[in-house]
């Protein structure tokens, strides 16, 4: 074994290191998101159980099956359930370095191998306990096979892609695609290329007779299928595509210009032969495997930025395509060190790259929804006569995963009022409070019914986002129509308070005091203020407070109208460990953007800029 041989097979092992590193590293510091929940709950079930939910979801059974053994060998911790994907994208790693190598020779394929490594899109969607990973390696595994006359591996492989994921056609359209010219260029003049091809129509005979039991299934899914809407421009939408293969997720055009811009390069410098035809066959291979499945998640409406994901089958082409790029270039300067010149060649393109890997593995910004911290904070607050509702059903899977299924209640999907009516009120009825999830509100609950419900029959105490989720909690309690106690006060002329209600003025510590505010527009309001309510101790100093727009937010004061009255509930959260005593409670408006107070004028007005409108006992809760 000479030196040469030695090295490169140093460096293969490197970069298999560097690549399990990468998608190993920090696996479980984030919570699971919906859909990770998704795979985390369907993988508990019956092999029976898996096949007949799938049929309902959007995806076919394939990897959850997976997912279910493996989840047997190596238990069901995020990590565990991660890792599953994150082998798969070092595998997609090690098999990207074979087809550029077969194409190219070592060295491409090693930089191949590299740039495939360190990609963020590549390890985003490894550290996901979703199937996106394992189709990225099922798609450069197939392409492999089919190069190399591997027949029994690639039907294997192929079948298990169509088990996988839906866009794994794609893949399939390509290679018959390639099959087709080489056929055309150069099979059929060769000895026994009818052989070849009766064996590649047996292939997919046989794909097609493996596939025939979920067929119907994946048509009815397929053909049900929201298309995304065409509110794109082609360039701007390119121009994303290029990003998302070279930077990833997390940095913007503008952050990742230069690496944007080399990549673009490089692309187009791979496809320079240095004058030896028989590349051509490798580089036309390459281009329709990127360029293809592009082309068709477009012509198929697939296109919006949730959807980038299925680029994940072409990230073997594009790299290999950008490191022949990066040779080409380097070879322009000297055809020695071509590697370590290459990958300088590459250094423009791979330094934003490393920001945004940075990003994914510590910025808050673009972490995963935070059901394990809801869930944490949900279980320290809890207490008994508690009920956490769902606004979005498939949120049970990955809430239900971190918190156990207790008094936990997924509401209906896209409900009418009178659904909304028929789910909230007996609830109502049996809890003192409720925990709300409010994730994806515009698909679940486009009208905000269960938003609404709540705002006009219970008291918000609690609003706070974690990540895309927002948790809300209210408590239950009467819901007088009038006032108990007469205020007269208007804030800045143009919104009076005509009276309070309370249920009482005797609260315990850690409970909800729920407030009625009657409400007058004097006139057309063309600002946007938000309440609060507040408690004092008798030092003025405040303990607890509730702020928001009117009725929850569902009523912004800029829709106002002159003479418009309302009833808005508000509810102020105590703390559990409040030192009994007397407390004072006030109402003042402020300006939603500036924070500055209206001021306060009227019988009700004590200090200029609120209203006072009880005093109230706290005893030990």
């Amino acid at each position: 074994m000479n030196r040469t041989c030695v090295a490169c097979r140093f460096a293969f092992l490197l970069l298999i290191l560097l690549a399990f590193f990468l998608r190993f590293y920090r696996l479980s510091a984030q919570s699971f998101w919906n859909d990770e929940g998704n795979s985390a709950r369907i993988a508990e079930r019956s092999l029976k159980l898996i096949w007949e939910g799938a049929a309902a979801d959007i995806h076919p059974p394939g990897y959850y099956l997976l997912l279910h053994y493996w989840r047997a060998l190596c238990g069901h911790s995020e990590f565990a359930l991660r890792a599953f994907s994150a082998l798969a994208g070092v595998v997609s790693v090690a098999f990207t370095f074979l087809l550029g190598r077969r194409l190219f020779g070592v060295q491409i394929g090693l930089l191949a191998a590299f740039i495939s490594a360190i990609s963020p899109l590549a390890v985003y969607y490894a550290q996901e306990a979703r199937m996106y990973a394992f189709l990225g390696m099922l798609s450069v595994l197939s392409t492999c096979f089919m190069i190399s006359a591997s027949y029994l591996p690639y039907l294997l492989t192929c079948v298990v892609g169509l088990y996988t994921h839906y866009a794994f056609p794609f893949v399939l359209f390509v290679h018959n695609l390639l099959f087709g010219l080489w056929w055309l260029m150069e099979g059929r003049r060769l000895p026994g290329w009818r052989r070849r091809v009766l064996i590649w129509i047996a292939l997919y005979v046989v794909m097609v007779a493996l596939y025939l039991p979920w067929l119907p299934i994946a048509i009815r899914s397929v053909t049900g299928w929201p298309a995304a809407e065409r509110d794109y421009r082609l360039a701007e939408a390119l121009l994303e595509v290029l990003r998302v293969l070279v930077v990833g997720l997390t940095l913007t055009p503008a952050e990742g210009r230069l690496a944007l811009v080399g990549g673009a390069l490089l692309l187009l410098m791979a496809l320079w032969p240095r004058g030896d035809s028989k590349v051509w066959p490798g580089i036309t291979g390459m281009v329709l495997y990127l360029a293809v499945p592009i082309f068709l998640i477009f012509v198929f409406k697939l296109y919006k930025p949730e959807w980038l994901k299925f680029l994940i089958i072409v990230l073997s082409p594009a790299y290999i395509l950008m490191a022949r790029g990066a040779e080409n270039a380097a070879r322009l300067v000297a055809r020695r060190l071509s590697v370590v010149l290459s990958v300088l060649v590459l250094l423009p393109c791979l330094l934003p790259v490393f920001s945004s890997l940075h990003h994914l593995y510590f910025d808050p910004a673009y972490a995963r929804d935070d059901y394990r911290g809801i869930a944490a904070s949900i279980a320290a607050r809890v207490r008994p006569g508690d009920a956490i509702i769902l606004n979005a059903p498939n949120q049970w899977e990955v809430f239900t995963y971190y918190y156990p299924d207790r008094d936990v209640y997924p509401a209906p999907y896209r409900p009418e009022p009178s659904e909304v009516e028929n789910f909230l009120s007996p609830l109502a009825g049996r809890y003192r409070r409720f925990f709300v999830l409010y994730w994806g509100d515009a698909e679940s609950d486009p009208g905000r019914l269960v938003e609404s419900w709540l705002a006009g029959h219970t008291y918000k105490a609690a609003d706070s986002w974690h990540g895309r989720v927002r948790l809300a909690l209210y408590g239950v309690a009467t819901l007088p129509e009038a006032p108990t106690g007469d205020v007269h006060g208007c804030f800045g002329g143009e919104m009076c308070l005509l009276g309070y209600a309370l249920p009482g003025l005797r609260f315990g510590a850690g409970d909800i005091i729920p407030v009625s505010l009657f409400w007058r527009a004097q006139r057309e309001i063309g600002g946007r203020y938000k309440v609060t309510v507040q408690l004092l101790n008798s030092s003025g100093e405040l303990v607890a407070q509730c702020d928001a727009e009117p009725e929850g937010g569902l009523l912004p004061t800029d829709r106002w109208q002159e003479g418009l009255t309302i009833t808005d509930r508000y509810g102020i959260l105590l703390p559990s460990d409040l030192v009994p005593g007397r407390y004072v409670l006030i109402v003042a408006v402020y300006h939603i953007s500036t924070g500055v107070r209206l001021p306060v004028s009227g019988s009700g007005a004590s200090a200029g800029d609120h209203i006072h409108i009880a005093d109230v006992e706290i005893v030990t809760g």
